[in-house]
């Protein structure tokens, strides 16, 4: 299977060329074929890709975080291609969740090697589709409000200081959520719609089982009324679930989620900004086919 490698603009000159070296070593030990197309700084993905001859390639890989592996994931829905992860970026959540190997060399050996498939579910907002998460409120301000250069030099606990400034100013927004077809009224300081499990358990440990397979998309609205009660959260759904489930609503969505907002409010996705609301989610169960470590068909 030829692959093609989608190099995204913020990685280094070092990766990149690690990358390149990793390539070439299984190209002249199994005969494996690749190009590397490397994303120019401001250029959409889409027009990177089209830039390329497509006969015979049978995996696009993402080389970056996770914005351009949802970015690269988009141009396979639909397509009947593979998808490869070498990340290459600051949390690299999306391999994380599914066991892709954080090493540069070792996740290009898995995608020229071979390793086994798993068709996971994605989220259409607008005309872009996504795979790790979406949300507005505390979660949304954080991506915003942490800088570049943070994120280069503290990774991603570039993002705890962000994190515990905006819970300390965190005041509750009015939002109209619909799940599905139920819609209700909630005074929110984050809502959060989750399609992998692994940043979501961080934050909410006692949540829900969530999967990147399961055909749906989790929903969890943050209804805290004081920054007090963000540590408190945590002893509270032991010796106290009445009041935590007044705290917290987690919820499946198997189609989609709708959020509405009286003033604009910012909309993340992926760890990227993409606006404002209302945000209107569409669930795309199975959707991507993404090449990982352990054989598994679904």
């Amino acid at each position: 299977m030829k692959a093609l490698f989608v190099v995204a603009s913020t990685v280094g000159e070092f990766d990149r060329e690690t990358l390149r070296l990793a390539a070439q070593a299984h190209s002249e030990a199994c005969g494996f074929e690749f190009d590397i197309c490397i994303v120019s700084p401001g250029e959409d993905i889409t027009a990177a890709i089209a830039r390329n001859d497509m006969s015979g390639i049978g995996c696009l890989a993402a080389v970056g975080g996770d914005g351009t592996v949802s970015a690269v994931a988009h141009e396979l829905v639909g397509r009947g291609l593979a998808l490869g992860i070498v990340p290459a970026g600051t949390g690299n959540l999306v391999a994380r969740e599914l066991g892709v190997p954080l090493a540069i060399g070792e996740a290009v050996a898995l995608i020229a090697r071979g390793g086994g498939l798993r068709r996971i579910d994605a989220m259409q907002i607008g005309d872009r589709t996504y795979l790790l998460n979406a949300g507005v409120g505390i979660n949304a301000e954080v991506i915003d409000q942490t800088s570049r250069l943070g994120k280069s030099l503290f990774g991603r606990s570039a993002y705890v200081g962000t994190a515990v400034w905006k819970v300390l100013q965190a005041r509750p927004q009015r939002f109209e959520v619909t799940v599905d077809d139920d819609t209700n009224v909630y005074n929110a300081t984050d809502i959060a719609i989750s399609n992998c499990g692994i940043l979501a358990r961080a934050l909410n440990p006692n949540g829900p089982d969530i999967r990147a397979d399961d055909g749906q998309v989790d929903v969890c609205i943050l209804c805290m009324k004081t920054p007090l009660e963000y540590p408190w959260y945590y002893f509270l759904k032991r010796i106290a679930p009445g009041r935590v489930n007044k705290i917290i609503h987690e919820m499946p969505a198997l189609k989609r989620v709708t959020i509405k907002s009286a003033a604009p409010v910012i909309v993340q996705a992926d760890g990227d900004i993409i606006g404002n609301t209302p945000l209107t989610i569409e669930v795309l169960p199975k959707a991507v086919t993404v090449i990982v470590p352990t054989l598994r068909v679904s």
